[in-house]
């Protein structure tokens, strides 16, 4: 396979050379939503339930823009056998093998729901966790954080956030790093538009990203619609980290080609003061979920507050 070249921004050589299999993961589990599609999901149990009083806390793990649960496997497997977490990573709506409507929702703020909605489904189908904390990469970070300040605020045990996009003009984002291209032209007067309550235009795809042909698989999500722009990721960081009460931990390689590492503690301590930050050396936007270090670090934070 040829390799994915780092012309868009990012190295996704990590993800092309390292990820595994589809049939080397569990395989795709299904929920039902509050508006009755079927989405998708990939659970891994804790390894550590044998002697627990108490059933193990859910994470709750998203993935970023563009892509699937399939590359958190790595990640996720980790944090099930050694940091004792039952682990999900959702395929969000738009994304994975066959989406009713690939890169779109039907509404602002639908993936929040669905998230709400897929707990539910695992406190009934696998374990009836007391503790639930999420996480996310990249723009699942971001929604994380929109998901930890909203419906589910005051409800979770902690937040992990891996290299998160916050917002395009927070100090954190490289405004060159070639990964996403946004249609200006469209998405300022929806902006506008919405402002004043018209919507039948949401519709209209307004963000493309540059994946690589080496890692595309023909399930690819390349682009977004002005709805599910706005609803991946937090539509407010400042107010959305200053509404979380639980604990935060933030992880940032390095090597990060879409982020500025150093900025994320000024950024966001200031609005959130229980977060933690590390920077994790030799570490690029993407491979932060392949790395062992990472993984190693959430266990730490993990067994640190009791999860």
């Amino acid at each position: 396979m040829p390799k994915a070249q780092a012309s868009n921004g990012l190295n996704f050589d990590v993800l092309v050379n390292i990820l595994p299999s589809a049939e080397d993961i569990p395989p795709l589990q299904s929920y039902t939503a509050r508006d009755g599609s079927t989405l998708g999901y990939r659970y891994y149990p804790s390894a550590d339930v044998a002697g627990r009083a108490t059933p193990p806390t859910l994470l709750v793990l998203l993935h970023g823009s563009s892509a699937s649960s399939h590359y958190l496997a790595p990640m996720a497997e980790y944090l099930a056998e050694f940091a004792g977490f039952d682990v999900i990573t959702p395929d969000l709506r738009g994304h994975g093998p066959n989406p009713a409507q690939r890169g779109d929702v039907d509404y602002i703020g639908q993936l929040e729901d669905d998230l709400a909605d897929l707990i539910e489904h695992a406190k009934q189908e696998h374990a009836p966790h007391d503790r639930v904390a999420i996480g996310g990469h990249s723009s699942g970070g971001g929604l994380a954080l929109r998901v930890a300040a909203g419906s589910q605020a005051g409800k979770l045990a902690g937040v992990v956030l891996l290299a998160p996009f916050l917002a395009y003009n927070a100090a954190t984002v490289r405004k060159q790093a070639g990964w996403a291209t946004p249609n200006l032209w469209r998405i300022v007067p929806l902006a506008l538009l919405n402002q004043m309550n018209v919507t039948r235009f949401n519709h209209w795809p307004v963000l493309r990203f540059n994946l690589p042909l080496a890692y595309r698989t023909g399930s690819d999500t390349l682009s977004y619609t002005y709805r599910m722009m706005e609803s991946f990721g937090t539509a407010h960081y400042k107010a959305d980290l200053a509404n979380i009460r639980a604990p935060i931990l933030v992880l940032v390689g390095d090597r990060d080609e879409a982020f500025y590492a150093k900025q994320f503690e000024p950024t966001i301590h200031p609005h959130a003061p229980q977060a933690e930050f590390e920077f994790i050396a030799g570490v690029s936007h993407l491979d932060i979920v392949m790395n062992t270090t990472v993984a190693q670090r959430i266990a730490l934070w993990a067994e640190t507050l009791g999860l």
